[in-house]
């Protein structure tokens, strides 16, 4: 399979997970199911996941960006390091009411894999 094929199947996959979490009003289980779904890919295919987290952590859709933060916090994803620091960047020039937590985490993040 590419790596275009892999990302697309991810998308796919968090698609529905995304929405039957909501549908049933379980949306802290989304990110424990990517994981399972992560975990099960070989290497190959979890390298090329690494770097569309990294992109999602920049995405305004802040369900892609939860799930993202998560799994890159939880498998101690290393690479992501770029985008982290780009989003903290971002957060830190932002007037949302909730930019300064998520930088908050955003930085124990970065702590994290350091």
């Amino acid at each position: 399979m590419s790596a275009r094929e892999t990302k697309k199947q991810w998308e796919q996959f968090w698609v529905r997970i995304d929405a039957e979490t909501k549908a049933g009003k379980l949306s802290e289980a989304a990110p424990i199911e990517l994981s399972e779904y992560y975990l099960s890919l070989p290497l190959g295919k979890r390298q090329t996941i690494d770097a569309v987290l990294a992109d999602w952590i920049l995405s305004d859709n802040e369900s892609k960006r939860f799930d993202a933060l998560y799994l890159i916090y939880e498998h101690q994803i290393r690479s992501a390091l770029p985008a982290l620091e780009k989003l903290r960047e971002k957060l830190g020039k932002s007037r949302e009411p909730g930019a300064r937590f998520e930088k908050a985490k955003v930085e124990r993040i970065v702590a994290a894999l350091m």
